[in-house]
């Protein structure tokens, strides 16, 4: 047999063998810009204090979808890019900020929202951490329930407030 075409036989043969998913779309990586804020009344959902805070979030997330042999989306992968994801409470002319290095895993298939790492750590000094989570948070997407809580999760409390307090 010629070498021109056993090598073609050959790169025939290979490609039979290769896995299907060699053959799926590749992922795409997007970046998402956020700036956003909101106004959280007093005894609101994400604000325990009894005066109003103002939360803003501002920073880049970097989106990477992947998908099957079809090309539907199964997963999205986000995360923050490093050391630009900030966030920040303020009332009565004070602030208190955090960076995140948030990472999020989104399986479209079962619909859960897997967050991993340290997702925020509110310090105040003489005060110590005031809001913290890190580990690993379930959240069933998209109504938001959590479905499961592991690692460190320190909800906003007194000390929070007092930081932010007239």
């Amino acid at each position: 047999m010629p070498a021109p075409l056993r090598l073609v036989l050959l790169l025939a043969l290979t490609a039979l063998a290769l896995p299907v998913a060699v053959f799926a779309t590749p992922p795409v990586t997007e970046t998402m810009p956020i700036d956003e804020t909101f106004l959280l009344p007093a005894g609101t959902e994400g604000n325990p204090c009894s005066f109003d805070l103002t939360y803003h979030n501002q920073g880049t997330f970097l989106l990477t979808t992947h998908f099957d042999s079809a090309g539907a989306p199964v997963r999205v992968f986000a995360r923050s890019s490093p050391g630009h994801f900030l966030e920040t409470y303020s009332a009565n002319g004070k602030e208190i900020s955090a960076r995140s290095t948030a990472v999020v895993h989104l399986d479209l298939a079962t619909n859960t929202l897997v967050g991993t790492g340290n997702q925020r750590h509110f310090i105040v000094p003489g005060a110590g951490i005031v809001f913290a989570q890190a580990g690993r948070f379930v959240i069933d997407f998209p109504d938001g329930g959590i479905l499961s809580v592991s690692g460190l999760d320190i909800p906003q409390g007194a000390e929070f407030c007092a930081a932010l307090a007239p």
